[in-house]
C-alpha cells in the first residue's frame, strides 16, 4: 500500500459563497483603533526633549508606509540602540557585584531549575560572573556556573 493511500482522507471543503468571502475578508483585516483625543494639557517631554506628539507622528509615518524605503536603516539603528542599552545595563550590573558577594539567580536564567538558586561570586570570566552554587544542581555537578550580571540579584 502506498503512502498516499495510507494517509487519512481529508473531508471535502465547503464551497464558499460570495457572502462568506466578504465576511471572512472583513474579519481578517485588523481594525485600527481610533487614537484617543489629544489631552487638554500638553504631554510631558520625553527624557531627550522630544515631545510625545513627535513620536506619534513618526509612528504614524511608519504605519502609513511613508518611510518604507528607510525601514532597513531604521531597523539597524534601533537594533544598535538596543544592543548599546543592554551592554550599558550589563556593565552597570557588573559594577555593583564583587568577588565574594552572595547572589541569587533571577528568574530570567536558564535552565529553569536554576531559578532562585544561591551562591557566591568566585571570579569573572570576561563579562560573566563565575558563581559557586551553595548546592550543586542538575548538570552542574561541580556547582560552578558562569552567569551574566543581569541574571544575578545581590543578597544583602
Amino acid at each position: 500500500m502506498s503512502k498516499n493511500k495510507r494517509r487519512r482522507q481529508s473531508r471535502p471543503r465547503p464551497v464558499p459563497t460570495p457572502n462568506s468571502i466578504v465576511e471572512t475578508t472583513l474579519t481578517l483585516v485588523p481594525q485600527r483603533q481610533p487614537r484617543p483625543a489629544p489631552p487638554t494639557e500638553p504631554e510631558p517631554a520625553l527624557r531627550s526633549g522630544i515631545q510625545v506628539e513627535q513620536v506619534h507622528a513618526l509612528l504614524d509615518l511608519i504605519v502609513a508606509g511613508a518611510l518604507d524605503e528607510h525601514l532597513g536603516v531604521l531597523q539597524a539603528a534601533i537594533g544598535r540602540r538596543h544592543r548599546d542599552r543592554h551592554r550599558t545595563e550589563t556593565h552597570q550590573a557588573a559594577t555593583r557585584l564583587q568577588v565574594g558577594d552572595r547572589v541569587r539567580l533571577s528568574h530570567d536564567m536558564r535552565p529553569l531549575y536554576l531559578h532562585g538558586a544561591t551562591g557566591t561570586i568566585t571570579g569573572w570570566a570576561h563579562t560573566n560572573a563565575v558563581v559557586q552554587l551553595d548546592t550543586p544542581v542538575g548538570r552542574f555537578t561541580h556547582g560552578q556556573i558562569r552567569c551574566p550580571p543581569l541574571g544575578l540579584q545581590r543578597l544583602e
